[in-house]
C-alpha cells in the first residue's frame, strides 16, 4: 500500500483576507511616525527580494510584519521585526544618500527663496528659482534610476547597493517600456498626497463650517487625514515596490540572455529563469527621455506643495520615495 502525504496545509480565503487587514491596519499605525515607519521600509525590502526571487523562478517566502519564519517561539516572535529594523535602516542610509544631491539644493532653494524674500535681498531674488530648477534637473536624472537601484538592493540584500551602477544601468537598458508605465503610476498615485499637503490653505473651502471649529474639531480632522493617507501609502508602496521588483527580475532574465550575462550569473538571480531581448539602443534613449519627463511631473507636485506648506523636512522626504511616513 502507498501513503501519499497530506499537501501542506494552506491558509482559506477568509484567513489570508483577516490576516492582510490586521497587517493593514499594523503598518498604516507604523507609518505615523518616522521612526516606526523604518519597520515598514525594512519590510518592502524584504517583499521586493521574495517577489524578485518568486519571478525569477526561484522561490522565496514572504516576510512579515513582525514575526519570523523560521526558528524557536522567540526568534519567530521578534525575528521579522529585527530583519525588518535592519534592512529598514539600512535603505534609509542608502535612499537618503542617493537624494541628497537633489535635496540639499531644495533646501538651498528653499532657504534662498523665502528667507531672502522676508530679508528684502530682492537683487538676489534669482538665486532662489535657479537653485529649485537645478535641483529639478537632479531630480528627475537620479530618479530614471533609483526605483531600480532600489529593488537591487532590495534582492541583493547588500547595504548601498543602489550604487552598483553597472548592474543598475544594466537593468535599466533592459527594462523595457514597463519601466515607464511604473514611472507614471508612481506620478499619478503621489497626487493624494499633493493634495493633502495643500488642504491646510484650502480647508475653509473644502470643509463646510471649518472656519467655525475649535482646536479640537480641526486637530481630529488633521489626525483623521493623517490616518487616511498612511493607510493610503501602505497599500500604494505595496503595490508600487512589488511591481519595481517584478521589474527588476524580468530586466535581469533579459540580460541573463545577452552579452552582458557573466555580469549577472554571480547575483542574486543570476541562476534564475533567462528569456527576453535586449531592448534597441534607440528605444532606450527614448525611454529615459520619457522618464525623465514623467519624473519632472513628481517635481513639479512637491514644489506646488511647498508653496502651500513651508515645513521644510517636506523637501526632503516623501512617502512614496525615501521614508514611508505622511510628515
Amino acid at each position: 500500500m502507498t501513503v501519499v502525504a497530506d499537501p501542506p496545509h494552506r491558509p482559506g480565503v477568509m484567513s489570508r483576507a483577516l490576516r492582510g487587514l490586521i497587517g493593514w491596519v499594523l503598518a498604516t499605525l507604523l507609518v505615523l511616525t518616522p521612526v516606526t515607519s523604518i519597520v515598514y521600509l525594512g519590510w518592502l525590502m524584504r517583499r521586493m527580494r521574495a517577489v524578485a526571487l518568486r519571478r525569477a523562478g526561484l522561490g522565496a517566502t514572504y516576510p512579515g510584519l513582525v514575526l519570523g519564519t523560521s526558528g524557536g517561539w522567540i526568534a519567530r516572535l521578534v525575528g521579522g521585526l529585527a530583519a525588518n529594523i535592519r534592512e529598514g535602516l539600512s535603505a534609509l542610509l542608502s535612499l537618503a544618500l542617493a537624494t541628497a544631491p537633489f535635496s540639499i539644493i531644495w533646501l538651498l532653494s528653499w532657504w534662498a527663496g523665502w528667507e531672502n524674500s522676508f530679508s528684502k535681498g530682492y537683487e538676489q531674488a534669482f538665486v532662489g528659482p535657479l537653485l529649485g530648477l537645478s535641483g529639478v534637473a537632479v531630480f528627475s536624472a537620479i530618479m530614471i534610476w533609483l526605483p531600480m537601484a532600489l529593488a537591487h538592493q532590495a534582492v541583493e540584500n547588500r547595504a548601498l547597493a543602489v550604487f552598483e551602477l553597472r548592474y543598475i544601468r544594466s537593468a535599466v537598458r533592459h527594462s523595457g517600456w514597463g519601466y515607464l508605465i511604473l514611472a507614471l503610476a508612481t506620478v499619478i498615485a503621489a497626487l493624494p498626497f499633493f493634495a493633502g499637503r495643500g488642504l491646510v490653505v484650502f480647508a475653509s473651502d473644502m470643509v463646510p463650517g471649518f472656519d467655525d471649529m475649535g482646536p479640537d474639531q480641526i486637530e481630529a480632522i488633521r489626525l483623521s487625514m493623517m490616518l487616511g493617507l498612511s493607510a493610503y501609502s501602505v497599500l500604494a508602496l505595496w503595490v508600487l515596490r512589488s511591481w519595481a521588483a517584478g521589474l527588476y527580475a524580468r530586466a535581469v532574465a533579459r540580460a541573463l540572455a545577452g552579452p552582458e550575462a557573466d555580469m549577472w550569473r554571480t547575483t542574486a538571480l543570476g541562476h534564475g529563469d533567462v528569456g527576453g531581448k535586449r531592448p534597441w539602443k534607440l528605444t532606450h534613449w527614448l525611454r529615459i527621455v520619457v522618464l525623465s519627463v514623467i519624473w519632472f511631473g513628481f517635481s513639479a507636485q512637491i514644489f506646488v506643495a511647498q508653496f502651500l506648506n513651508h515645513d521644510w523636512h517636506l523637501w526632503v522626504t516623501h512617502p512614496l520615495l525615501i521614508l514611508p511616513w505622511i510628515g
